[in-house]
């Protein structure tokens, strides 16, 4: 950069009333710095976040050749002086932050002050701007260093010019993706960033060609049509924490891939990874293996229970104090999901157990009842695993069953050994249990609603023995099997146990329990 004059060199201060300063040493130190420009999505995303601290309400973006060769950011915000907008191509430069205690408080997106420096160094790039009233002006860099500082005309905002990026970084260069690759990343970048400020409206274009047209939203619902249809949209769950806000997917609705997963916090978009355990664990037993939800999450802390200084290209955060978001996510994803169902089933008259009346049992695997005009068809065996699950997922940990008579178990090559290893862990579960000759083991109390001891407490070892779920293979291994007849009074309680399930609709393994055929549906199958 050109040698600017003392007073703007000067750490901490900002020449002729101008917001933007230099950070002094003791506060760029504490900065998880690193490198901000890795592609041209990253200078995309920097440059759309000052648009966004400086309150823009409309963003243009427009991207040629992947952004290798032109990235241009146009905002409506509140602009720059001619001072600040020359001070802003320095390192360490901002107007966010200026104390070290400030970054324990950061209430705006950006706030290290090396993205436009970091751009001008490998770039050409120019910086026009101008505020309310102001005179416009035009600050242009090239590799680093300031040529040219003058006014220009320009409405209220500021447009940032990056070309040829990395023109000096040839090896850089040689390790982006192709200009197809690289624009895809860019539409990504934005359509995450639209996501999270669905009140701004956004428009992205590349290589002439219009890739986004966002125009501001009403909310989150309405900015979620916009990207991704009204179908996706209007089938959206709310979630109504006060922490944990946004849209989840109901149980019906799900996909083969992550790709609906966007996490906000206060605003920042993030990287979803750190939040998707939370996520598949509040679905673990709702969906499929191999299916995945949508959760498009909105976190609202204060300002000081955030650290955002943890991550080079800001893209993580932490909770301060040892604060895990992971129950507050399944919390509220399980109580919004839990509470569509109810409503959902009110809808259908579904009123409690009382109002249920047995039929009977068909081909051995299905139990036949009548609710009001609604015929329910129960595959069995789900909805006792369901209503297994359920019970073992409120208290694993609980006073053991003693059976009639012990049960000798053979245990498979292999077991044996774990068998002493998960003691503590299987009479915790209400097992009890003693040697009985080699490899065999004799079963004196089970864990409450077990059908099949042996099999449970096989399933049990197994499931310890690979960390799996075990509430969930105790369920499947202790219910009635397919083409198992029961008598009326077992179809009668199975029945009433799985109406009061809080989702009864999906055995643990995400798989559909119950298939509901309205009178009207029937009457039209027969022509009346």
């Amino acid at each position: 950069m050109r040698v600017l004059p003392e007073a703007v060199l000067r750490e901490g201060t900002a020449p002729y009333g101008g917001r933007v300063r230099i950070l002094p040493p003791e506060v760029a130190r504490r900065i998880a710095a690193g490198e901000v420009i890795e592609r041209p999505a990253s200078a995309v995303k920097e440059l759309v976040e000052n648009a966004l601290d400086a309150g823009a309400c409309r963003i243009s973006i427009e991207v040629e050749r992947g952004g290798t060769s032109l990235i241009r950011v146009q905002d409506d915000g509140e602009g720059m002086s001619p001072e600040d907008a020359e001070r802003a191509l320095l390192s360490h430069a901002t107007s966010k932050i200026e104390r070290p205690e400030d970054l324990s408080c950061i209430t705006s997106l950006g706030f290290r002050g090396e993205a436009l420096h970091s751009m001008a160094s490998v770039s050409s790039l120019s910086l026009t701007t101008s505020r309310c009233g102001g005179r416009g002006w035009r600050v242009e860099a090239f590799c680093g260093e300031v040529h040219r500082s003058a006014p220009a005309a320009h409405p209220p905002g500021t447009t940032v010019e990056v070309r040829d990026l990395f023109l000096n970084l040839p090896v850089r260069r040689g390790f982006l993706g192709s200009p197809r690759a690289e624009a895809s990343a860019v539409v990504s970048v934005v359509s995450s960033l639209a996501l999270g400020w669905p009140g701004v409206g956004f428009c992205l274009r590349s290589d002439g060609r219009g890739a986004l047209a966002l125009p501001p939203a009403a909310d989150l619902r309405e900015r979620v049509a916009q990207l991704y249809g009204l179908g996706l949209a209007g089938s959206l769950v709310p979630l109504d924490d006060e922490v944990v806000g946004g849209l989840v997917s109901p149980l019906h609705v799900s996909f083969p891939t992550r790709r609906y997963l966007h996490v906000a916090v206060n605003g920042r978009v993030v990287e979803p990874d750190s939040f998707a355990p939370a996520v598949f664990r509040a679905y673990a037993d709702l969906l499929p293996k191999g299916r995945h939800p949508a959760a498009f999450l909105r976190l609202e802390l204060g300002p000081g229970e955030v650290d955002v200084n943890v991550h080079p290209a800001k893209s993580a955060v932490r909770l301060r104090g040892g604060r895990s978001v992971y129950p507050l996510v399944v919390g509220a994803i399980r109580g919004a999901l839990s509470l569509e169902r109810r409503e959902r089933g009110a809808g259908r008259g579904e009123d409690g157990p009382a109002d249920l009346q047995l039929l009977g049992q068909f081909a051995g695997r299905m139990i036949v009842a009548q609710r009001g005009e609604e015929l329910l068809v129960l595959d069995q065996h789900g909805a006792h695993e369901r209503i297994l699950y359920e019970r073992l997922q409120r208290d694993l940990r609980r006073d053991p069953t003693p059976l009639r008579e012990p049960v000798p178990v053979h245990l498979p090559e292999g077991l044996a050994a774990e068998v002493w290893g998960f003691e503590g862990e299987l009479e915790a579960l209400g097992f009890r249990f003693e040697t009985f000759g080699t490899d065999v083991v004799k079963l004196t109390s089970v864990p409450e609603g077990t059908a099949d001891a042996a099999e449970a407490f096989l399933a049990a070892i197994e499931t310890l023995a690979g960390g799996e779920d075990l509430a969930k293979a105790l369920a499947c291994r202790g219910s009635t099997k397919f083409g198992e007849r029961l008598q009326p009074d077992q179809m009668a309680r199975l029945l009433k146990e799985w109406a009061s399930c809080e989702f009864g609709d999906v055995c643990p393994h995400g798989r559909p329990i119950v298939k509901r055929i309205g009178l009207a549906e029937l009457l039209r199958e027969f022509g009346r």
